[in-house]
Formats: structure tokens, sequence, C-alpha cells
């Protein structure tokens, strides 16, 4: 793995992070490979035991639309918070049919308006990157949620 294509990857993740923290919901969709998109959120438990059923999932493009529709139209009720996610350790892996494989830790705080600040989710992301005329984007990203209490019921993408 080149130290380039290792930079590319991290530069699409923390893009990603940053999106999701900056509320540009609607921008979102365009990480995902339109053709072939599979994006779930699991558990470690479930994961761990290769149960299949996530706590979440989008598997085509229109269903990540979808996923942060309401998201943009503002018209979803949610605690709303302040968040920032912290994605490190990132490891690549180039597969033998050109895509690659990533892997990274994820840590989610948030602040209420109030102040009040707390970690929102601890876990790991398992990606599978293609790279496009346009640049990578992620064909599957599996969100691997090592905390069980989900308190404001995933309205906003990991």
């Amino acid at each position: 793995m080149s130290a380039e294509l290792q930079q590319r990857v991290e530069r699409l993740l923390f893009d990603y992070a940053d999106t999701l923290d900056q509320k540009r919901f609607s921008d979102w969709p365009a990480f995902f490979t339109p053709e072939a998109c599979d994006y779930r959120i699991v558990s470690r438990e479930n994961f761990d035991a290769d149960l299949p059923a996530p706590l979440m999932g989008c598997y085509t493009h229109g269903m990540v639309k979808d996923r942060v529709a309401m998201l943009i139209a503002d018209s979803l009720t949610y605690q709303k918070t302040n968040q920032r996610r912290y994605v490190s350790n990132v490891r690549v892996d180039r597969r033998d049919d050109g895509t690659m494989e990533a892997r990274s830790n994820l840590l989610v705080m948030q602040c209420d308006f109030e102040g009040n600040l707390s970690t929102y989710m601890v876990g790991r992301y398992e990606d599978v990157i293609v790279e496009r005329e346009g640049g990578l984007t992620f064909s599957r990203r599996t969100v691997i949620v090592d905390s069980f209490n989900i308190d404001n019921v995933l309205a906003v993408p990991l």
C-alpha cells in the first residue's frame, strides 16, 4: 500500500466525519457508490457472533438518500446535539480485485445546547472502498458499535 493511497483513504474518512459534524447531510450520500452501496450499523455482539441483523441498514443508494431526507428537511424529531467524530488507527489494504479494505476506530462525542458533554458512540468502521473517476467512495461501510445504550435513536448517521 502506497503512502499516497493511505493518505487518500484517510482524507475520505476525515471528510466523511467532517461532513456529518458540520451537519451537511445533503452531502452524505455522495460518499457512497451509487451502483453498489451497503451501509449498516451493527452491534459488536452481533458482529462477533456472525449474526446478520443490523441496528440500521441501507442496501441501495436510494436508501442512503432516504436515510438523511428528514434531516435535510429538518423535520425529524430527536434531541439535537453538536457531535464530533474522531477517526483513528486507519489501516488500509488493497484487495486482489482492486478495491480497498479499510478499518478504523470511531469515537463520537456530543454536546447538548446547555453545554453538557458526553460520549455518544464508540466503535469501528470496516469499509470497502472503490476508486472512481470522482475519487474514492464506499461500496460498503459497516459501523460496528461497542455501545449498547444508544440514546438518540441513531438519527444522525455514524
